[in-house]
């Protein structure tokens, strides 16, 4: 069974290098300056219905503009994806827009909107259980159009702020001989269950510190701003070179094995998923892997859920700093 599960790991890296480039990290700030000029738009919107809340107009925007000014607005604005999080909460809620028939929303609707997203997300972030609290991202998941008016239904992560294990990397990967993990956290080592840990989450460590740690450093007076965020779900059944393992009686991953997979999750993140769904210019932002069983419970895999955006930079005396949501 290893001899196969090496064949294909090498098969899945080699149709990564024919399929797609790897992402390049230093995409040029310059090619996201319509983005910015959209947030600096909403921006102003959004100050002058503050200060004028009865002096409705009939300004409108079109409903894509205004639910992506509404998502890019409030990442640019709360959330944080340059800290490590060890734990992660999804939460879901749903709001309702007014929209016309030509697809039109009124400029007080959508400020009306991410103002209430505002105070969902508050509430969201202050039910966690968490010492170090981070709002991590918000997408929209789902759009509904009905008799009864336009429903969005928004996703956000929030997570514990957390210092994450220092990398120390060796020839064929970072894992050494006494890296021997159970595939899940919290079964801990192979020789001792002790360890709250597990395969999924030394990989994710690993992953978050190879990947998404190096930031490219802002210029002076500026910050980076992730835009246009999706987010993609995969396991083992979806690419050979993840864990997947039939055998739930033997749940041990040794370290070469650690390194197999570590490499084979790199070439999906960097190259696979942005080869496949063209992402150009995106970097990944936040990286989950979770250990599993499949519902049957015929086979174990590591979960996925991978985020992308990608980088601008906007200066911190026009749009501040990032804000807590916690009052």
């Amino acid at each position: 069974m290893k001899e196969s599960l090496v064949k294909a790991l090498a098969l899945c890296c080699a149709l990564a290098v024919l399929h797609a480039c790897n992402k390049d990290q230093t995409t040029p700030v310059e090619s996201n300056n319509k983005a910015v000029e959209q947030l600096r738009t909403f921006r102003k919107q959004i100050e002058y219905v503050r200060a004028n809340p009865d002096a409705k107009s009939n300004e409108t925007l079109s409903l894509t503009e205004a639910l992506w000014d509404v998502e890019n607005h409030f990442n640019l604005t709360y959330s944080d994806v340059e800290s490590y999080y060890d734990e992660v909460n999804e939460h879901e809620f749903s709001l309702s827009l007014s929209v016309d028939d030509q697809q039109q929303v009124l400029v007080y609707d959508a400020v009306a909107l991410y103002e209430e997203v505002i105070e969902q997300a508050r509430a969201a972030i202050a039910s966690d259980d968490f010492d170090n609290k981070g709002f991590l991202s918000l997408t929209i998941k789902e759009v509904n159009q009905g008799n009864r008016g336009t429903v969005i239904t928004f996703s956000g992560k929030t997570g514990n702020r957390s210092s994450h294990n220092q990398v120390i990397n060796h020839i064929d990967g970072p894992f050494g001989t006494d890296d021997n993990w159970m595939f899940a956290t919290p079964l801990g080592k192979c020789d001792d269950p002790d360890i709250p840990s597990g395969a999924d989450e030394q990989l994710q460590e690993q992953l978050y510190a190879e990947l998404i740690e190096p930031f490219v450093e802002a210029g002076s007076g500026y910050r980076n701003i992730y835009t246009d965020r999706v987010r993609y779900v995969f396991d083992g059944s979806n690419y050979s070179c993840l864990y997947y393992n039939p055998n739930p009686e033997d749940l041990c991953i040794e370290y070469m094995y650690m390194n197999d997979y570590y490499n084979g999750e790199k070439q999906v993140i960097t190259r696979i998923v942005p080869g496949q769904y063209h992402l150009t210019e995106y970097s990944p932002i936040s990286i989950e892997v979770s250990g599993v069983m499949i519902e049957d419970g015929s086979a174990a895999t590591h979960y996925n859920e991978v985020e992308y955006g990608i980088r601008a930079q906007v200066r911190i005396d026009e749009f501040g700093t990032i804000e807590s949501l916690i009052p």
